[in-house]
């Protein structure tokens, strides 16, 4: 952002989160306080130096950057889009109204954590299943249930990391996981980024690395791709950065979650730049603040394909 020649304002619940000395301006705020992001942003706009963009990277809070945007006319997908992609029952609804490969799940309370529960679930889906929690990040809470005496502690612990108190229980997907980053322009969709996903120490998903560019089979790679389109389109995501965590199974592709952001962790602040002379971030500031982003459309090979 500063080499973009912007002044800089962070905002973290925590005081020392590691960007804030490379930041201008510093403000404590809890990155799920929609409305106190909205106020200061409100603040921003009004300032001398105005606002421009309000941008996340690698972060699951997609909602509140569109939620502020979407009230002070600035460039993002829309707060009912990001949510969608933000809440992962609300996710897999929109991928299966739209009929776009995914997992068959169940949503549950707190207060429903019960055998009751572990039968109705039996009767949608099989062991193994993947119970995680419908609003966080980063695997916490998240793990495979491979029998009944693992099902009731993993769903408590799941709601216990939700933010709201829901967990999400579906079916595991056999089959080789991808990292696909794309970025939504001005009615176009450029797939920026395909990495093979290295997932470890099960029963839980602790991704140790990315290999970019994956070698796969090429109808493979088109295939998850086309799926990958389909399933933002069936979210909503229209302006801005969309990811995909996919697998490739016996019945094809299948969407693990689509996100309203850019990769995490170093994927995107490191593995792409390095895999492809092209930094991923910098592109999606521009988007954010309803600039051109030339470098990615200089940089792109257009290729037949419908999402209708």
């Amino acid at each position: 952002a500063k080499e973009l020649g912007y002044r800089v304002c962070v905002i973290d619940a925590d005081e020392k989160a590691v960007a804030i000395p490379f930041a201008d301006v510093f403000r404590k705020i809890d990155l799920k306080d929609k409305e106190g992001i909205l106020s200061y942003a409100r603040e921003l706009k009004n300032s001398p130096e105005g606002l421009a963009a309000v941008f996340t990277a690698g972060t699951d809070f997609s909602a509140s950057v569109s939620y502020v945007c979407e009230k002070l006319g600035l460039p993002a997908h829309s707060f009912q889009a990001a949510f969608n992609a933000s809440v992962k029952t609300q996710m897999r609804q929109c991928f299966a109204d739209a009929g776009v490969p995914s997992p068959r799940f169940l949503r549950v309370g707190k207060d429903e954590v019960s055998q009751d529960l572990l039968k109705k679930c039996l009767e949608i889906m099989d062991f193994p299943l993947v119970v995680k929690p419908v609003d966080n990040m980063g695997a916490r809470g998240c793990r495979m249930v491979r029998s009944e005496i693992e099902f009731l502690k993993a769903v408590h612990i799941a709601t216990e990391c939700s933010r709201t108190g829901y967990a999400i229980i579906e079916e595991y997907m056999e089959g080789p996981e991808y990292s696909i980053d794309a970025l939504v322009y001005n009615g176009t969709f450029t797939v920026t980024g395909f990495a093979v996903r290295h997932i470890h120490y099960p029963p839980y998903f602790i991704e140790v690395g990315h290999t970019m560019p994956a070698v796969l089979d090429k109808k493979e790679h088109d295939e998850l791709i086309s799926v990958f389109a389909l399933g933002a389109k069936a979210l909503g995501l229209t302006c801005g950065a969309a990811k995909a965590d996919i697998k490739y199974t016996k019945n094809g592709p299948m969407i693990g979650e689509i996100a309203g952001r850019l990769s995490g962790g170093y994927m995107s602040g490191w593995t792409f730049p390095y895999s492809s002379d092209l930094n991923l971030t910098k592109q999606g500031i521009l988007i954010a603040a309803g600039q051109e982003p030339a470098e990615l459309i200089a940089s792109r090979t257009p290729v037949d394909f419908a999402t209708a």
